[in-house]
């Protein structure tokens, strides 16, 4: 497993530990789901968009 499917998979982890869907998180953070799609995956996101989420799932 690369460093991309393991972020992408603790990220996933965490938001479900936490209760959220794509959908709720967005709706919780101002973001879409293909942007927090994105950050999961570990793509290059906005410093804000991470925080958004990382806010969310403290």
């Amino acid at each position: 497993m690369d460093h991309v499917s393991k972020n992408f998979e603790a990220a996933k982890a965490l938001r479900a530990t936490k209760g959220y869907s794509f959908e709720e998180l967005a709706i919780t953070t101002g973001l879409t789901t293909a942007e927090i799609a994105a950050a999961e995956r570990g793509d290059d996101v906005p410093a804000h968009n991470r925080e958004k989420i990382e806010q969310a799932l403290k």
